[in-house]
């Protein structure tokens, strides 16, 4: 009788110790947003074809550098103005580089940041530098960024951010279309773009 009240005595207290255990094991929180405002993903990829994989001038890097990403929220029903915000800037020499062929079939998260709700219009994408490797030849050859796009690459996609949810923006640059070769043997950005949008799921909101 003794013995078998021990043994219940042990696992009694072994319960115990389990469900302590239990309750101090690290969980992971609901992925929240601040009452309000709503979510903006960015991510960058490349799903053009398949490049010509016999041709010696052929793309087997194209670099491109990112400093800032901008959106625009579009202006409302009582006269207000539309206006840009900053999304994510990089301080200078930390900027990061892609190679878009390296993105084929794959995508790349660039900013993540909560936004006020309401509509957008587009985004902007400061390229500060690009250069290209060249299957059978030279590598990193400076791609020239034109005057016009120095101020950024406007990307007219309107979308609109809601209450509690997740907003994707993928950037589709194609990389090969993008890389134009000079008469003169130079080679110059003209950016080949698309923007998809989609909203993701509702999420749990902060108190």
């Amino acid at each position: 009788m003794k013995k078998k009240f021990v043994v219940i005595l042990v696992l009694i207290f072994l319960m115990i110790f389990i469900s302590g255990c239990i309750n101090i094991l690290p969980t992971l929180e609901e992925e929240s947003i601040t009452p309000g405002k709503g979510r903006l993903e960015i991510y960058l990829t490349d799903s053009s074809e398949k490049y010509k994989v016999n041709d010696p001038e052929a793309y087997s890097a194209v670099y491109i550098t990112i400093y800032r990403i901008e959106a625009h929220i579009a202006g409302d029903d009582d006269g207000a103005e539309g206006y840009w915000t900053v999304l994510i800037e990089w301080m200078i020499g930390e900027e990061p580089t892609f190679d878009l062929i390296e993105l084929k079939d794959k995508s790349i998260l660039l900013s993540e940041e909560e936004l006020a709700i309401g509509k957008y219009t587009q985004i902007r994408l400061f390229v500060i530098y690009a250069s290209v490797d060249i299957k059978l030849g030279e590598s990193g050859v400076p791609v020239e960024i034109p005057s016009n796009l120095q101020n950024g690459l406007k990307l007219i996609h309107p979308f609109e951010i809601i209450e509690g949810e997740i907003t994707e923006l993928t950037i589709d640059f194609d990389a090969e279309k993008s890389i134009i070769k000079t008469g003169n043997g130079n080679y110059k950005l003209k950016p080949t773009i698309k923007v998809t949008s989609t909203i993701v799921t509702e999420i749990t909101q902060n108190e």
